[in-house]
């Protein structure tokens, strides 16, 4: 019989954030931590291993109760191995053993996956993208990232890459760190979508006037903010952006054929201000789909679809079906 408890991690550049997860989905306990990976390896296994069992004794569960440790984090990671290599945004902690050390501390299974298939399990397991046989969930915040269940079951391409981020929707766009020009990412992402509203926005607007006059301080969530109260600038650039979202998931549509997209991340937030001209867009380009038979709607889980996603991870590997 399954273990009723599990503990999920999802690793950023920012933080860790950590539960509890019960086998029917619901949260016991929940913590954060500041990442810190510049402090090394060591510190960071240490004070990950004490998240873990701050979270156990919070949820008053046993460590023998518990299905073992899922872990997410931004990649690149090598899942075989159970290391993070991500110099990027978790510098200090390249190469880091995080599953190896919470099976030799705590004596439980562990496995590593990609951040954006743990938000996907999560979604799919236990949010808006229940029931669904074939899903696509794509996060957008910092980045653009996503991840498939394909027939029921987690996709997990070549060194768990789904990087639908940098698929090309402008061959004349801005250049990507990726090497590419033109990436969805460096078009719809928060920082992207920041750095437009900044550069563009007029003296008179009300989105600078929420920014207190100054530009560095716009971001996509004061954005929508602005959109919501009727600024003309900003009610243009959203309608702007939804289209670029809405170029991105139409592609996905065609590509996978899926019966649900679910969106979540920070500028997802934003929902109904984007959704409208991202739901046109896609609707104009999916003929060779069956639309009505997609469903495009945003996260349930939001910002809880990382470590509930994680610890459905563990389930599933220690069933041989991730």
């Amino acid at each position: 019989m399954p273990a009723p408890f599990a503990i999920g991690l999802d690793i950023g550049g920012t933080s860790v954030v950590g539960a509890v997860v019960a086998a029917d989905g619901r949260i016991v306990s929940r913590r954060s931590i500041p990442s810190r990976s510049q402090q090394g390896i060591a510190d960071g296994l240490r004070r990950l291993e004490a998240l873990a069992r701050t979270l156990l004794d919070q949820a008053q569960v046993s460590v023998n109760d518990i299905a073992g440790v899922g872990i997410g984090s931004s990649g690149p990671i090598d899942a075989e191995t159970g290391r993070i290599h991500n110099p990027f945004t978790l510098p200090g902690w390249d190469g880091i053993p995080v599953v190896d050390h919470f099976r030799e501390t705590l004596g439980v299974p562990s496995c590593l996956i990609g951040d954006c298939q743990i938000g996907a399990l999560g979604e799919h397991w236990n949010g808006a993208g229940r029931g669904a046989r074939t899903m696509v969930y794509v996060t957008v915040g910092t980045g653009i990232g996503g991840g498939v269940i394909a027939n029921g079951r987690l996709y997990r391409g070549l060194g768990d890459s789904n990087e639908v981020g940098h698929h090309v929707i402008d061959l004349d766009g801005p250049e990507c760190y990726c090497g590419a020009r033109g990436c969805w990412e460096m078009l719809a992402a928060g920082p992207a979508i920041a750095k437009m509203a900044a550069s563009e926005a007029p003296h008179n607007s009300l989105l600078l006037t929420l920014a207190d006059g100054q530009r560095e301080q716009i971001s996509a969530r004061l954005l929508t903010e602005a959109a919501a109260l009727g600024d003309p600038f900003s009610l243009r650039l959203v309608d702007r952006v939804g289209t670029y979202l809405g170029v991105g998931v139409a592609n996905l549509i065609n590509i996978f054929g899926p019966d649900a997209v679910i969106l979540g991340g920070g500028v997802m937030l934003g929902w109904d201000s984007f959704a409208p001209s991202l739901l046109r867009t896609v609707n104009s380009r999916g003929k060779m789909v069956r639309l009505d038979q997609v469903r495009i709607a945003p996260s349930e889980l939001g910002l809880n679809a990382g470590v509930t996603g994680a610890a459905r991870a563990i389930w599933l590997h220690n069933a041989g079906e991730l």
